[in-house]
């Protein structure tokens, strides 16, 4: 009974082209962009992972303070924080594992006629493990070089191409600030960030506070704590010993700011995730309208073929039979939406997506479940009311 039923579904949608043809687009549409949403939040979340895997694992910024007076914020620079405060905050803090200050600003590289505007960035070895740093070719700068003041230097993937085409630049030399600095080391391209973290020269810290810009204080530094569970601990820790540091007394506000690298990537990650359910929301809804002009399109079957029921009847089909020929007939219709709305989603995603982005098989099997589902729920009532028809009344239609 289920091959016959088949067949007479498959001929009685084939006998009708055009009207099985725009039945099914509505399925297929809201079918097509789940699939593609789900798709393109998987690849996001890829993406995103790769951005928050490159600032480095459970890192704190701390930055100074904005400078006020009497309440007025002023373009003047805080300098209060310094290479010490984060030496006491590694010593100090249990919830703290290692800190890397920093003083970054801009400069001027040059190198056999060739010159690149980019920022030099002062710090210690432990800045590369801490940001997740990768070195391209070299090494980075030891101890020793950041006691005596070495002019060495790491470049950054955009500079080291800027400079030197990718080409080999160890023991290389370079002009910054018209002090010769060796080349050292480059890094791997870690890709755009809120500020581009492969435009830049690393050097030691002492080298650029001292020899270059002149200053005793930090721009920032870096703390990296032990786990994602001390986070509290962390920010409660760092500004207990800042604020003892720079003697801020119990009403004062704090003249430096704590933040996580990757705080702006997760609220990006958190908005995708809203983003994503509502377009399913709305996809959704345009299943539902497909559901709808499923049972449309039977019930008008049911209506046009209602001779044919009669004669079914007459020849011996019962009830059971006409219900279940009818609601086989819906399924089909939804299934036939569900492989449209499968082959639209994986062409959506392979177009604007690139090869590297897949359809997920795990909502592929959702996607043929949903439709089969839309097409019983709306074959129910078009298939019931097929077979309680009278037999007489049926074959006295006209």
């Amino acid at each position: 009974m289920l091959t016959e039923n088949l067949r007479l579904a498959v001929e009685s949608l084939v006998a009708n082209p055009l009207r099985s043809l725009l039945t099914t687009v509505g399925i297929a549409v809201g079918i097509g962009a789940v699939l593609y949403v789900v798709s393109l939040g998987q690849f996001a979340q890829a993406r995103i992972k790769e951005r928050l895997d490159a600032l480095g694992t459970h890192v704190l910024s701390i930055r100074p303070g904005v400078s006020r007076v009497r309440g007025v914020r002023t373009d003047e620079a805080v300098t209060t924080l310094t290479r010490t405060d984060a030496q006491t905050i590694a010593r100090e803090s249990a919830a703290i594992v290692a800190t890397a200050p920093t003083y970054a600003g801009p400069a001027n590289a040059e190198h056999r006629g060739r010159n690149w505007q980019t920022r030099l960035s002062g710090t210690t070895a432990d800045h590369f493990e801490i940001n997740n740093d990768r070195l391209a070719a070299g090494r980075v700068f030891d101890a020793a070089e950041l006691a005596r003041r070495a002019r060495v230097a790491v470049l950054g993937d955009i500079v080291w191409n800027e400079l030197f085409d990718r080409s080999d630049a160890i023991g290389e030399t370079i002009l910054i600030a018209s002090q010769r600095f060796t080349v050292i080391g480059v890094l791997e391209a870690k890709g755009e960030g809120w500020s581009n973290p492969d435009d830049q020269i690393f050097v030691p810290l002492t080298t650029a506070q001292e020899r270059v810009f002149g200053v005793d204080h930090l721009t920032g530094a870096l703390a990296q704590m032990r786990s994602e569970e001390v986070f509290e601990e962390a920010l409660f820790d760092i500004e207990t010993i800042l604020r003892r540091s720079h003697r801020l007394r119990p009403g004062d506000d704090n003249d430096f700011r704590v933040f996580r690298q990757d705080f702006f990537l997760a609220t990006i990650r958190d908005t995708n995730r809203e983003i994503a359910a509502l377009v399913v929301a709305i996809a959704l809804v345009s299943l539902f309208v497909g559901g709808l002009g499923i049972a449309n399109v039977m019930l008008v079957s049911v209506t046009e073929r209602t001779r044919e029921i009669g004669l079914r009847r007459a020849l011996g089909a019962n009830r059971v039979a006409v219900w279940a020929q009818f609601l086989t007939e819906a399924v089909v219709l939804g299934l036939a939406g569900g492989a449209a709305g499968i082959g639209l989603g994986w062409l959506a995603t392979q177009l604007l997506l690139g090869g590297g982005a897949g359809v997920p098989w795990v909502w592929v099997g959702y996607s043929v479940a949903i439709c089969a589902g839309i097409g019983v729920v709306a074959g129910l009532y078009p298939a019931a009311r097929a077979a309680n028809k009278d037999v007489i009344d049926a074959l006295r239609f006209e």
